[in-house]
């Protein structure tokens, strides 16, 4: 296991997500890449609704640095995608994972009746082993 890709949101409840994909990274002495996918219109204006924060690389190493890991903060690969469709996109992005870390948020019954999570989309579409970490 080289490549450990580990999926960051910036929803501010991430850091067991970046435990784990840390403490597997540092197992198998494998390289460490945080992917986060901006929505196509992250950081633009609308008159019809608010717009998704956009995110660069130093607010992914910084979220790293708030959670006590400075070190990897500094020596970890980002890759920070444009997209519409977020679990493609990962997918896509992801093609090196020997191993993708995600996040789970539960929903409530009533929501997940009509949708799935990004996580479960990456997972019904990834080739390479989904380690799921609830939040």
């Amino acid at each position: 296991m080289n490549n450990i890709y580990v999926g960051i949101v910036m929803d501010g409840d991430e850091k067991r997500v970046i435990e784990h994909a840390i403490a597997v990274s540092e197992k198998f002495n494998a390289k460490l890449t945080a992917i986060h996918v901006n929505d196509e219109y992250a950081g633009e204006m609308s008159m019809m609704m608010d717009s998704p924060d956009k995110y660069e690389e130093n607010d992914i190493r910084d979220a790293f640095r708030t959670y006590g890991f400075e070190v990897i903060a500094e020596t970890m690969n980002v890759k920070i995608i444009k997209a519409e469709n977020i679990p493609k996109a990962i997918v896509e992005e992801s093609s090196e994972a020997d191993l993708l870390v995600l996040g789970h948020k539960r929903m409530s019954s009533f929501k997940a009746s009509f949708m799935d999570s990004t996580d479960e989309g990456v997972v019904n579409l990834i080739e390479c082993p989904v380690l799921v970490v609830q939040k």
